[in-house]
């Protein structure tokens, strides 16, 4: 097994560790989303509108991207983008893309947490 196909089953694991979601009451439903798996491709527009200063707009960008329904549909399309941003409320986003940036957290978490305990055992 060649180096690159290593990394890309190494993706395919972190990328299917289930899903996350949250209780949003001021929309009367809950957003789900996959836990890390986010690839390059995908994260590339946020990054983008982070160094821009746009952080507003790279969070409404996080939540089309990662954003699902309880049948593991996209909620919002990206044509919603401008609607989002002039006629949601910014405090509920935040709390969700917050949620879901924790949740990728306990995994990258977990990992460090692992590769601390390998080395460990190796010393």
């Amino acid at each position: 097994m060649t180096t690159l196909n290593k990394a890309k089953a190494h993706f395919r694991e972190i990328a299917n560790k289930g899903t996350g979601h949250i209780t949003v009451p001021e929309w009367d439903t809950t957003v789900y989303w996959k836990i890390g798996g986010l690839n390059f491709a995908s994260q590339n527009k946020i990054m983008e509108l982070t160094q821009q200063g746009k952080s507003a707009e790279a969070l409404v960008e996080m939540l089309i991207l990662r954003s699902l329904d309880e049948n593991n549909k996209k909620m919002f399309k990206l044509m919603d983008k401008q609607e989002i941003m002039r006629e949601v409320d910014p405090n509920v986003i935040l709390k969700i893309v917050s949620a879901m940036g924790a949740d990728d957290d306990d995994d990258y978490n977990e990992i460090e947490e692992t590769s601390k305990a390998e080395k460990a055992i190796k010393n």
